[in-house]
Order: C-alpha cells, then sequence, then structure tokens
C-alpha cells in the first residue's frame, strides 16, 4: 500500500519564476498544456474499466497526485501548507479505502489452516473446515477501542471474537471511507490556484 507524504513546499512562488513556457503566446501555453494532460492521464484512462467504484476512486486519486503537485509546485497562495496537509491525508485515506486496508487488517490477527475433506456419496465434491492455528483478536480489538464501543452500542455484546473484529473492521472502514467524503466536502473548494 502506498502511503503519501507531504510535497516540499519551495521557497519562491511561480509569479517570480521567468520560463520560457511563461514566455510564449497563451494559446500555445494552452495547446502545450493540453498534449501534457493527455500524455500523463493516458495510463490511467488506458487502465480504467466500468467495472466498480474501485476504478473511479483511481481517477480521483489520480487528479488530486497532479493537483496537489501543481498547486504546491506554484506555491502562489498562502494557504498552501494546509493544502497540501489536506491533500495528502485525502491521498492517504483514498489509497486505505482503495485498498480496503481495514476491511482486510483484522485478517492479519488470526491465521486457520483449510482442510478439504470428501463429501459422503460425492467423491467429486469436497468440503471445507478451518482450523485455527492461532489468533490475537483482543491485540487488535485493543488498537481501536472507540470503534469496539461504537460497534457494541450498534449490534450489542459479542460472544465470537472474530465476529466482533470482523464488524470492527467493517466500522473502521466505513468511518475511513466517510472521512475521505467529509474532507473533499469541507476543503475541495480551497484547492485553486
Amino acid at each position: 500500500m502506498k502511503t503519501y507524504k507531504q510535497l516540499p513546499i519551495p521557497e519562491d512562488s511561480a509569479w517570480d519564476r521567468v520560463t520560457l513556457f511563461g514566455r510564449l503566446h497563451w494559446r500555445i501555453r494552452n495547446f502545450l498544456t493540453s498534449c501534457h494532460n493527455l500524455i500523463k492521464w493516458f495510463p490511467i484512462i488506458w487502465n480504467d474499466r466500468d467495472w466498480d467504484g474501485n476504478f473511479i476512486l483511481k481517477i480521483l486519486q489520480k487528479k488530486i497526485e497532479f493537483q496537489r503537485k501543481e498547486l504546491v509546485n506554484a506555491n502562489r497562495h498562502t494557504r498552501i501548507e494546509s493544502d497540501n496537509r489536506d491533500m495528502t491525508l485525502a491521498l492517504n485515506l483514498l489509497e486505505r479505502v482503495k485498498e480496503e486496508y481495514y476491511n482486510l487488517e483484522c485478517i492479519d490477527y488470526w491465521d486457520n489452516d483449510m482442510i478439504f475433506e470428501d463429501v459422503d456419496g460425492r467423491p467429486d465434491l469436497k468440503s471445507i473446515d478451518f482450523e485455527e492455528k492461532w489468533e490475537k483478536c483482543d491485540e487488535y480489538l485493543s488498537k481501536y477501542p472507540s470503534s469496539v464501543r461504537a460497534v457494541v452500542k450498534e449490534h450489542g455484546e459479542q460472544d465470537d471474537k472474530k465476529r466482533l473484529c470482523l464488524m470492527v473492521s467493517y466500522y473502521n472502514h466505513k468511518k475511513a471511507n466517510k472521512l475521505l467524503f467529509r474532507v473533499l466536502e469541507e476543503r475541495l473548494a480551497y484547492w485553486w490556484d
């Protein structure tokens, strides 16, 4: 899983920089920028599929990556430090939601052996049983006490610790998803140059 770090903010701003690109006629600059956009977006669009929401998140993630780089490198406004922080937070949340980090995290806290056995009277079929090798559910649950309280409040006490772990992991995934879109809702309007 990719972890994003805040980009370093340059000392100068784009207003102070004199470049050949900046001296070009605005129509030529727009044409070259459009060509550059086609090239940088090509691999993302090439791999895009209309299968599920994960592809939407990939496109959103790339857009925020590109915009963060542009805004930070331009360094033209006073909110750039907070915008850099907020965009980095959004990118890290996007990565965790897209990769289902919280949904799958609890599975690292136990291990099972899969045992395949023949089904009586059906030699072409097998049944599957799980035999627990070890579990550290208490360790996982102690990482997220507020999530455990919220799950217990909503669903009641659980006898099975694995089930509680799965419910907490699902709750954490939903929480990360809500936080991501809350950051976008509250901060997206500030991300402009």
